[in-house]
């Protein structure tokens, strides 16, 4: 019987999302920086998250209540 250790399991999830194909937004976003050296607002809100809105972290975050503000803006 062998054991999977969490190295192992890192390693396989790893291995596992390099060979996924970036998103087309991700496409789109990339090749846009090439031609014009600089990215779009919606693509870094996208990566980054909305400027005006506080992002909530550590050991006492909530996710339900990240969710509820999700969906009630």
């Amino acid at each position: 019987m062998s054991t999977v250790t969490q190295a192992d399991l890192q390693r396989e999830i790893r291995a596992k999302l390099q060979e996924l194909p970036p998103a087309e937004w991700v496409r789109a976003m990339i090749v846009h920086f090439q031609r014009t050296g600089a990215y779009r607002p919606e693509d870094l809100r996208r990566l980054l998250g909305d400027p005006n809105r506080s992002v909530e972290v550590g050991p006492n975050a909530n996710l339900a209540s990240v969710n509820s503000r999700k969906t009630s803006v």
